[in-house]
């Protein structure tokens, strides 16, 4: 037990010493500044923190001159004459040059000196070496398109019935019935129809019709009367209902 005890008192008296020892070694210097861990703390560094912001509001504030006196100098609006015009080459580097010996003048200095009145813009290539502009697709050869068209023309139907005929439906027992009905109809109405083909044509598309056998709500269609279907119509009743007595 007393063995124990006096290895415990030299493991503590060890570690006192030790750890004094470190305490002393890192403890800075006067008046020298501790050495960084890492470039950001070297930014961080107190020294640097006073300077630098200073150095980058100063900057900035030049910066902002510069930029307000450059636009005061190139940001100017054109003549009234100018402004929806299109100059010509000539009218264009006329311009110019006067613009920048407009620069020259403002910033003190001889306009002739640096732009002279012979001074001229390089003339530029002929864009084609002069020759007249072609098509490249007028030497190709001429193409064949196929349209297709988007309904289909028939010949005007005196007797169908579309529910039962076109979109399939079918009543039952009584389907022939009212076929039947249908069709003593349109008998009656034939002169009507056969006038309307005369005066509009004997031609019919499908054209807002579903397709057949689609699943299409039954319908009662309207008789399709026209003004001149109409008189023939009258008159064809009246002709039926005095030839018999």
């Amino acid at each position: 037990m007393a063995g124990a005890w006096k290895v415990f008192r030299f493991a503590f008296l060890a570690l006192l010493i030790s750890g004094t020892a470190i305490a002393q070694y890192q403890k800075p210097i006067e008046g020298r500044r501790p050495s960084p861990a890492s470039p950001m703390d070297d930014w961080t560094y107190a020294g640097t923190v006073q300077q630098q912001p200073r150095k980058a509001d100063d900057q900035k504030d030049s910066a902002d001159e510069k930029e307000k006196a450059d636009r005061g100098r190139y940001i100017k609006q054109p003549p009234m004459n100018l402004v929806f015009a299109f100059p010509d080459d000539a009218l264009l580097e006329r311009l110019i040059l006067d613009r920048l010996r407009q620069d020259e003048v403002e910033a003190g200095r001889d306009p002739n000196s640096k732009y002279p009145s012979t001074v001229r813009f390089p003339a530029g290539p002929i864009v084609g070496g002069g020759a007249p502009y072609q098509a490249k697709t007028s030497t190709y050869p001429p193409m064949r398109a196929q349209h297709e068209a988007l309904y289909v023309v028939h010949r005007r139907l005196h007797f169908e019935e579309k529910n039962a005929e076109r979109y399939g439906w079918d009543l039952g027992i009584i389907q022939t019935f009212v076929s039947a009905a249908y069709f003593y109809k349109d008998v009656l109405l034939w002169p009507n129809s056969l006038a309307s083909g005369v005066a509009y044509g004997f031609w019919d598309t499908n054209a807002g019709k579903c397709l057949p056998g689609s699943p299409t709500p039954y319908m009662l269609y309207p008789p399709g009367l026209t003004i001149t279907g109409s008189v023939v119509e009258g008159l064809f009743v009246t002709g039926v209902a005095f030839a018999i007595p």
